[in-house]
């Protein structure tokens, strides 16, 4: 890439500039890994691609721009005083710090190379960044770019070897030959390996035994996002709405027995206090904690300072009916979001927090959710809490989930006239769920001045706005009323990916709702917010969507979380398929053996009966036998009739004699090599005698291949046998 690289540009050849080239692709490989992640700051990005534009139109054009070597080792010097300065206050994370670094020695490399070791230097710099890219994300733009980098490492690397042997030979003297078939021979050799290498190396990756059960890469590379933030800690009045604007997914969920409900809701968190403008517990969410490590847990037994979790546990009531499996995106949250009304949760996790509202969360040392499976009952509890009129609550449900900040008058007044007509709590409940839902309207767009009663503003003045203006309306309505209720953020819908039949939460499923109390079951749950009216697209755009969304999640699924519940799992599905093979294999065998026995009886029985039958039958297996043979015998004649006549093709019978020759050259010990055109192979020759023979029959033999001469084609036999005749 400097001198070292051109010291020998005048007198190298093809694997020189084709090394060149490959690594010049290769540091462009690492670098696009890393770019792809985005995680790579601007001024870096800017840096490296300028670089590497710079190097890549100077070796178009034959340049050289080269760094003094002692200059070059001044600034990496200098760069390594830098790299503590960016570790603790810039970057503040060595990942970072240690890509800025790779990126500003590959800068100064390329343009300072003296030896050929700083070529290699150049390779293993183009590896870390692939490994740093690895490290930063799973997204499928990184199988590409692996993809590009094995096939240009491994031309690099295979073209570093010729290059050494084409300098050796240069230094020999030894002529280079047919060098405009290099390239692409090179080319390939470096595609078949790069095939190679990867197919065997995904055979080792499924195959090799793992030791994880689960949880995957996934929840350890969790970054914080507004998702994290919208659910953790409280939840400001348009907090959910900022959440909404996102279309990226969040999470994919795998039903794998019953049907998912539409408008299904995925209970996140909940919150039990409210100051007319944010919703928050009052202390931490400490409450039980449980170990799951891939053993289920039974939610409809867990309690949590004496209360149920979620409903009041009777046995045969809430059988499963739902089973899903969930596999979160890296966005680092660690709550579980769980389908109404949850039975059982089950996981690869050690330490699971289940707080007092509720809320189920992942307290192992603050590490992100991956994966996790869980069971629902979705069935509606209308039957079982609609002539509720019990006002009996416990202590604890009484305390947390009446309690009222300063409100507006008008506001219970409301509720009051919302419910006059209503004889049950669960009818009260109804009639304020429909009374929002049919006179207010939903918008994402926040009021454009902050006021001083936003509940009020939205109940009385505005009269739209989004979710958790609505479950607020409700939640604060039902405590008017003596009712206990309290906020639920999470998700609700979602889009089905009929490709690999999953269903998509993204961040514009964020809902919040209301769970209203009932002392003979629970909590039910209640949704008050309208139909936003928007209707997913299905478009073509659409449906690549979610091709590329499908893409996405087989890679994440079966490589970034491949572990070892994956490989039993692929174990199992490959004995099953390869057993259900032998068993069709099997019957298919036995089917057509009777046929062929009831045949070969009806053969055997007709050839008893007539003698004129034997003839027909012997005739038709020799002519059955005999036709795979036609094609050669057909080739063998023509060929007999050419060399008995050489004037039907001179050609033909040239190549015939002197494809003898080589044999008869082979057996006195003289071979040609593959590569060796007829005048090289005969002037190679040793023995005088026999060169001078091996000549002249090439001199022949070229005269009738290529100029049709029959005369020349003629004389070969006669040639032949007398270099035959001569020992």
């Amino acid at each position: 890439m400097a001198s070292a690289s051109t010291s020998m540009s005048s007198s190298a050849g093809s694997a020189e500039r084709f090394f060149q080239g490959s690594l010049y692709l290769l540091l462009m490989m690492g670098f696009a890994a890393l770019a792809g992640t985005g995680k790579l700051d601007f001024l870096s990005l800017a840096l490296g691609g300028s670089a590497l534009a710079l190097r890549g139109y100077h070796l178009l054009k034959g340049r050289t721009a080269a760094i003094p070597e002692r200059l070059a080792t001044y600034l990496t010097l200098f760069y390594f005083l830098f790299y503590l300065l960016d570790y603790f206050f810039i970057s503040q994370g060595f990942v970072n710090a240690t890509v800025h670094m790779v990126l500003f020695i590959m800068v100064v490399k390329i343009f300072s190379v003296q030896r050929d070791r700083d070529l290699m230097y150049l390779a293993v710099l183009a590896f870390l960044m692939v490994l740093a890219a690895a490290v930063l994300t799973v997204d499928t733009v990184y199988l590409l770019t692996f993809c590009m980098f094995m096939l240009t490492a491994v031309a690099t690397f295979v073209s570093m070897e010729m290059r050494r042997s084409e300098r050796e030979m240069i230094a020999a003297g030894v002529p280079r030959q047919r060098e405009n078939k290099f390239k692409h021979a090179l080319t390939a050799v470096a595609m078949i390996l790069a095939v190679l290498i990867l197919a065997g190396a995904s055979g080792i990756f499924f195959l090799l035994p793992r030791m994880s059960m689960g949880g995957g890469y996934l929840r350890n590379l969790g970054v914080q996002s507004d998702l994290v933030t919208g659910f953790s800690g409280g939840t400001n009045l348009g907090g959910i709405g900022r959440i909404q604007q996102s279309t990226a997914a969040v999470m994919h969920i795998q039903v794998t027995r019953g049907k998912l409900p539409a408008d299904m809701h995925w209970r996140g968190m909940a919150q039990s206090n409210f100051d007319g403008r944010r919703w928050w517990n009052v202390r931490p969410e400490v409450g039980t904690y449980e170990p799951l490590r891939n053993a289920p847990l039974d939610l409809r037994r867990v309690q949590v300072n004496g209360q149920p979790l979620f409903t009041t546990y009777v046995p045969g009531r809430h059988h499963p009916n739902l089973a899903y499996r969930v596999i979160m995106e890296p966005v680092g949250t660690t709550l579980f979001f769980l389908a109404e009304t949850p039975v059982r949760i089950n996981g690869p996790y050690s330490n699971v927090a289940i707080s007092s509202e509720g809320t189920i969360y992942n307290a192992e040392d603050g590490r992100a959710i991956g994966l996790y499976e869980g069971e629902a009952d979705v069935t509606s509890p209308a039957s079982l809490v609609s002539n509720s009129i019990s006002n009996d609550y416990p202590p604890a449900v009484a305390l947390k989930y009446l309690q009222l900040p300063g409100l507006d008058p008008r506001i219970p007044e409301l509720a009051r006239r919302i419910t006059a007509s209503s004889t049950t709590n669960y009818a009260r409940a109804q009639a304020i769920e429909s009374y929002l839902q049919q006179n207010f309207g939903y918008t994402l767009e926040l009021p454009a001045t902050e006021q001083k009663d936003p509940l009020a503003h939205f109940l009385f003045v505005r009269k739209k706005g989004h979710c958790e203006y609505f479950a607020s309306a409700m939640a604060i309505m039902m405590r008017t009323l003596n009712i206990p209720s309290r906020m639920v953020t999470g998700f609700r819908g979602g889009e089905y990916n009929d490709l690999n039949g999953t269903y998509i939460i993204r961040g514009r499923d964020a809902h919040a709702w209301v769970e209203v109390y009932f002392p003979e079951y629970g909590w039910v749950t209640f949704d008050p917010t309208p139909s936003s009216g928007d209707v997913p697209a299905t478009d073509a755009f659409a449906r690549m969507g979610l091709y590329l969304d499908a893409a996405r999640e087989m890679w994440r699924e079966w490589i970034i979380n491949y572990d070892f519940n994956h490989q039993a799992r692929l174990s199992a599905e490959l004995s099953s398929r390869t057993n259900s093979a032998q068993n069709s294999m099997r019957s298919w065998y036995f089917s057509h053996y009777h046929k062929l026995l009831r045949r070969a009886r009806a053969l055997e029985h007709f050839r008893s009966l007539s003698p004129a039958g034997n003839a027909l039958l012997i005739t038709l297996m020799v002519v059955l036998v005999s036709l795979p043979l036609a094609p050669r015998a057909w080739r063998t004649l023509q060929l007999r009739k050419i060399l008995r006549d050489p004037r039907r093709a001179p050609g033909t019978a040239a190549s015939f004699w002197y494809m003898r020759m080589l044999k008869a050259m082979e057996r006195r010990g003289i071979k040609k090599a593959p590569g060796q055109t007829p005048e090289e192979f005969a002037s190679g020759i040793a023995d005088p005698a026999i060169r001078q023979d091996v000549v002249v029959f090439t001199e022949h033999y070229e005269r009738a291949r290529f100029a049709d001469s029959v005369d020349d084609a003629q004389r070969l036999p006669g040639l032949l046998e007398a270099m035959a005749a001569r020992k």
